[in-house]
């Protein structure tokens, strides 16, 4: 999380390493089941027919995540409040975009923190400081901080 020099604008970033992963998903994965197959060939002495199947079944679960909740994560988002507007920003072609304060139904304070607005559902990591963005986000909108009910 930082800050700026006038402290009434917060911006979360999701870290670098999550990001490459959700970017380059499909290369990494492709690479991993490469890998899988030919040490199963090699080790084990299977057939490259079984080698394939035994590393789908390793992979699908992967992509089943990635294609349900690959499109939830933004690279940062950008509290505003002198305009009580918040901004999400992507990487991917859906760019940037804002809405205001009253438009977020609710946030989820958990492992990542989820903005709910309307139909949609938006996460990007909870940062380390949780007490300081816990009373921050109380001020945006209603939080429902799951198992993190002592905060």
């Amino acid at each position: 999380m930082t800050d700026s020099v006038n402290k009434r604008t917060y911006t979360f970033f999701m870290p670098g390493e999550e990001r490459i992963c959700l970017n380059h998903f499909h290369a990494i994965t492709i690479a991993i089941l490469l890998i899988l197959i030919s040490f199963q060939i090699v080790t084990s002495e299977t057939t490259v027919k079984d080698a394939i199947v035994i590393g789908l079944i390793f992979i699908l679960p992967f992509y089943f995540v990635y294609f349900v909740f690959g499109k939830r994560f933004a690279d940062s988002v950008t509290l505003d409040f002198d305009a009580h507007k918040v901004r999400f920003s992507f990487s991917d072609e859906r760019g940037s975009f804002e809405r205001d304060f009253q438009d977020i139904k609710k946030i989820n304070f958990r492992f990542y923190l989820t903005f709910v607005i309307d139909n949609a559902k938006i996460m990007v990591k909870r940062p380390h400081n949780k007490k300081q963005v816990f009373q921050m986000l109380k001020k945006v909108s209603m939080i429902d901080t799951g198992m993190f009910g002592g905060l």
